[in-house]
């Protein structure tokens, strides 16, 4: 059996900064589908939009606030 290297965890800080990284690559795609004229894909981006807000919020990273506005 081999040792599986632990993972660090990251700290509500970190995680708040991800999720909005990942907020603004959501934003590009769901530009991109918009141009696509892909309504279920627009949908579906939407909906995954509104999940990172809400962590994002659950966290209480300042970055909330940006979200919110």
């Amino acid at each position: 059996m081999t040792d599986k290297p632990r993972k660090r965890r990251l700290s509500a800080k970190q995680k708040s900064s991800t999720l909005f990284h990942f907020w603004h690559n959501l934003q590009d795609f769901k530009e991109e589908a918009e141009q696509m004229k892909d309504g279920e894909l627009v949908l579906l981006i939407g909906m995954m939009e509104l999940l990172v807000e809400e962590r994002i919020a659950l966290l209480g990273g300042g970055r909330a606030a940006l979200l919110a506005s």
